[in-house]
């Protein structure tokens, strides 16, 4: 049995890679073999001339870490996954579709219409009708489909033998657009085993304060910035402990107690998550490692939105919606209040539950 998983594995995102990581470390240690599909989707937005130069410029100043970074993660695909020999383009894969006896799509924002598009090779289009596929925890991040794209989607979902979404709001809209029942799943990098996790931070040289504040902050669903800081200097404020920024801005470097860490591979990612004291993020995968390792957090969202619902449904299936803050609201806590802000493992480990039996019962015998 030899399973193709389609997902954005190549991003430059630290999230995307570990949850590819850690669906086809999931499916190994459940007896089978799978290659990641070496697929490079184009993205719908390009950055411009002048945001290039910026950056250029601003890598400059710092000792060039994407490219530090983008070194890392060249090295975490060698080293950490079973990769399909042949590499793949949206022409490419139609025409010389790489076969398998089944097709996973992974999680992601694999089916967001905001990054996709029209490219339904993430809804296994390049594959035949008749072949067996299935998605696993497969991340919409939206309200809703648009109606130029409703069709198009709903066509190569009804394709599928099951599907399980990785947000609530995904279910409903699977349900409009095929009339089917999703289920919920978790996130990939939650399957795994803590241990798992310790083993791969262990190989991070971050040099990191014995007790600190981890901020990973990302603005590309919504800006938090500059309200987040309030919050951030509130934490610190009332725990008494330096500040990681994990990314970050230029800026962060110059504040008091802080660090700034701009070259952060996949390994360093679990490394910050796991020895942290403290977690403020605005990314998905943030607080699932802030949950994994059970950390103390703020999940930062855009309450006035409901475009993007992945963190709120995560801290709630996590019965951590304490943990739910807007970006524009005033933190009030006291220490024993912010170290209390944590999900109920029992909670978590029944949605873990939940998708392990999902994988169980829809992967060949």
């Amino acid at each position: 049995m030899r399973i193709g998983i389609i997902t954005m594995h190549k991003v430059l995102n630290c999230g995307s890679a570990l949850q590819a990581y850690a669906l086809q470390q999931a499916l190994c240690e459940m007896g089978y073999e799978s290659e990641i599909i070496d697929y490079r989707y184009e993205e719908l937005s390009r950055p411009s001339l002048k945001a290039r130069v910026i950056a250029f410029f601003r890598d400059l100043l710092f000792g060039f870490p994407t490219w530090r970074m983008k070194r890392k993660f060249k090295a975490f695909y060698q080293h950490n996954m079973i990769l399909s020999k042949q590499s793949y383009d949206r022409e490419g894969i139609v025409k010389n579709p790489p076969q398998y006896d089944l097709y996973i799509t992974g999680s992601d924002q694999v089916w967001n219409p905001r990054f996709i598009g029209d490219d339904v090779n993430f809804l296994l289009a390049f594959t035949a009708p008749e072949q067996r596929k299935i998605s696993y925890a497969s991340s919409i991040a939206a309200s809703a489909i648009s109606k130029e794209w409703k069709e198009l989607y709903a066509k190569y979902l009804s394709r599928y033998k099951a599907i399980s979404v990785r947000e609530r709001s995904g279910v409903e809209i699977i349900r409009e657009l095929t009339g089917r029942e999703a289920a919920v799943c978790c996130d990939p990098t939650l399957l795994l085993a803590r241990e798992r996790w310790d083993a791969l931070s262990a190989r991070s040289c971050c040099k990191v304060p014995e007790k600190y504040i981890l901020v990973y902050a990302l603005s590309y669903m919504f800006d938090p910035y500059p309200e987040i800081h309030g919050m951030v200097d509130k934490v610190q404020q009332t725990l008494g402990m330096n500040v990681v920024f994990l990314q970050g801005r230029a800026k962060d470097v110059l504040r008091p107690g802080a660090k700034l860490i701009k070259s952060a591979g996949p390994e360093d990612f679990a490394f910050l998550f796991k020895n942290a004291d403290f977690v403020i993020t605005t990314s998905f995968h943030g607080a699932a490692f802030a949950l994994l390792y059970d950390k103390p957090l703020i999940g930062v969202v855009d309450a006035r939105s409901e475009a993007d619902s992945r963190i709120r449904s995560l801290l709630t299936s996590a019965q951590a919606t304490s943990s739910l803050y807007d970006y524009r609201d005033t933190v009030e806590l006291d220490a024993e209040g912010l170290l209390g802000l944590k999900g109920k493992r029992e909670a978590l480990d029944g949605l873990i539950q939940e998708s392990r039996r999902y994988l169980q019962e829809n992967l060949p015998e």
